[in-house]
């Protein structure tokens, strides 16, 4: 399995592929940047899971669904949605509405996350990938 880790902040970024490399068997890219992000889907549309943060200078997470909805290969991408905004903020609501219209997004992570939280919510999309 193949991960994608689009976030903006080098820290959250490591710190969260040392998570999954840790606890996981799955392979792990990253991307410091929506429009990177989107250039490594392109040349490599074989990631089983994106996990993208919302608020990215430049290019926004609601903009790299919006990119990903218009490519027959990367809408079928998977998408954990991981966010410093309060998940219960009007901010954070109204970019879930915007996600939900996308049909992108197939589970939430409020920063900071525990690792158990961030593997069990993966697992989670992984294994539903898998079933037909």
């Amino acid at each position: 399995m193949r991960i994608l880790i689009v976030d903006n902040d080098p820290d959250t970024v490591e710190a969260t592929k040392a998570i999954i490399t840790a606890m996981t068997p799955y392979q792990v890219d990253v991307a410091y940047s929506g429009k990177t992000g989107l250039e490594k889907m392109q040349a490599e549309p074989a990631y089983d899971l994106l996990i993208l943060d919302i608020m990215m200078p430049e290019m926004s997470g609601i903009d790299v669904c919006k990119m990903m909805m218009a490519d027959e290969k990367l809408k079928k991408i998977p998408i954990l949605l991981a966010s410093a905004l309060p998940v219960g903020s009007p901010e954070f609501k109204a970019s879930l509405t915007e996600f939900a219209e996308l049909q992108l997004v197939t589970a939430v992570l409020e920063k900071p996350f525990a690792a158990e939280d961030l593997i069990a919510k993966m697992n989670a999309i992984l294994g539903r990938k898998k079933t037909p």
